[in-house]
């Protein structure tokens, strides 16, 4: 009988620390990113860099319906652009941590749509049409 106890007392701290570890960087809404050296970023435990970190960003707004992501503090001005681009395209807001205070990162504004490029095989003009008429063909017999 105490076996059996001591089994469930720490089975059931094995299954309380699991959920504590597997839980999300997700507050009120917001990924919370920890910024990490060269351009890498630290979210539920994996560091990644910029593209893993929006393909993970998307998935996180899909299932947990996010509004916005915060840079945790100590980013690089670098990390802030990344985050601000991640936060634009994906219709997010953007914050910095800064002590207890979200501080709103500015988004880089969107890229203009290039002109398309000048025809160069410009079609021919049509032939203009003679003031003389065609000649008839002969008549067959």
């Amino acid at each position: 009988m105490k076996n059996l106890m001591r089994g469930l007392v720490l089975a059931t701290g094995m299954v309380v620390a699991a959920g504590a570890f597997a839980r999300s960087d997700v507050r009120d809404g917001n990924a919370m990113v920890q910024p990490v050296k060269s351009d890498r970023y630290s979210i539920d435990g994996s560091t990644m860099g910029k593209a893993e970190l929006f393909g993970y960003i998307s998935d996180l707004k899909d299932r947990e319906q996010l509004t916005g992501i915060v840079l945790k503090k100590g980013g690089s001005d670098e990390q802030r652009k990344s985050i601000g681009s991640i936060a634009r395209t994906l219709q997010l807001k953007a914050f910095e941590q800064e002590g207890g205070e979200l501080k709103s990162i500015d988004l880089p504004a969107a890229a203009a749509t290039p002109a398309p490029p000048p025809i160069e095989n410009k079609p021919e003009a049509a032939p203009a049409a003679s003031a003389e008429p065609a000649a008839a063909a002969p008549p067959e017999h």
